[in-house]
């Protein structure tokens, strides 16, 4: 396994939500808070940069070449890369709510399955303390969006829904909430969810953000405060830790050649790391991950 290494000094004020473009070998990620999509091309080491008008805090490829599927405030919009051109797809909630998007992602069957969760970014990118203790801000419920744009909220009650992740076989669904520091496990089937049960609990350092999953089945946690990455085999035992340089760890893909590294975002939002917090890092994990999988649109 290699050492982590800096491959874009971007200082996101929350980075998140990875996405690898394999026939390009171009790596996607969000900045929330700073409200725009990063792009860095693997071959030159160029980073480009979109703004939105509302927080992004989710992508996804689609079975549209080109086009993304973009989480933005409350809004799914699909995106154009090339041309920017952004269309909207659908509001998942009504901003009286005060709830904004969180996390997201494609299932193997081409939905997209996204949280929501009391908002806590200002206008201008600063954070909004919550009170998590409060019931009222476990506000956040777990939606399936179809490819036909029809909108199941699949359960409630959540505080900050965070990883969302199928297994290699496509039999088992990885969500979990960050404020509780637990990662679920759900049977997955045909697109719908059954037998939820904890699949991790408790781990001492930080609190589980986004995940990446590896061909042998395993999870790749981020720990958000944390200072590092671990690695949670199928029982949900841990089999490593990966220290970082940072100490907000906010989410992670692999990609490259054969999927062989590992990138990871962070947040320098609320960070004492003078240099590095907010970057984009990447290693060599010594496993391969599996591909993302795809919004199906028409």
């Amino acid at each position: 396994m290699s050492l982590v290494r800096c491959v874009g000094a971007t200082r996101n004020l929350v980075g998140e939500c990875p996405i690898w473009e394999a026939e390009r070998q171009q790596l996607y990620w969000t900045d929330i808070n700073g409200m725009g999509v990063c792009r860095l091309d693997l071959r030159s080491g160029r980073v480009d940069t979109w703004k939105f008008p509302a927080p992004v805090s989710a992508l996804v490829r689609t079975s549209n070449s080109g086009w993304l599927l973009v989480a933005t405030g409350l809004q799914l919009l699909l995106w154009d890369v090339e041309t920017d051109k952004r269309a909207p797809f659908l509001e998942v909630e009504d901003a009286k709510l005060g709830n904004r998007l969180n996390e997201g992602a494609a299932d193997p069957d081409g939905n997209f399955w996204v949280g929501t969760m009391r908002n806590n970014v200002a206008p201008d990118g600063s954070g909004i303390d919550v009170d998590w203790e409060k019931p009222e801000n476990r506000s956040g419920s777990l939606y399936r969006v179809s490819p036909a744009g029809t909108l199941t909220r699949v359960s409630s009650g959540w505080a900050i829904p965070n990883t969302m992740l199928w297994s290699p076989d496509r039999k088992t669904m990885y969500t979990g909430d960050s404020i509780d520091n637990v990662l679920y496990a759900y049977d997955y089937r045909g697109g719908s969810v059954f037998s939820r049960r904890v699949f991790t609990q408790g781990f001492g350092r930080g609190i589980p953000d986004g995940s990446a999953m590896d061909e042998e089945g395993c999870v790749w946690n981020c720990r958000y405060f944390g200072n590092c990455l671990v690695r949670f085999d199928p029982a949900g035992t841990v089999d490593r830790v990966i220290e970082m340089p940072v100490s907000n760890i906010t989410s992670c893909a692999f990609g490259g050649d054969d999927l062989r590294t590992l990138f990871v975002t962070t947040a320098s939002l609320g960070s004492r790391d003078v240099s590095l917090a907010g970057a984009l890092f990447a290693l060599d994990p010594g496993v391969r991950g599996i591909s993302d999988n795809l919004f199906r649109t028409g």
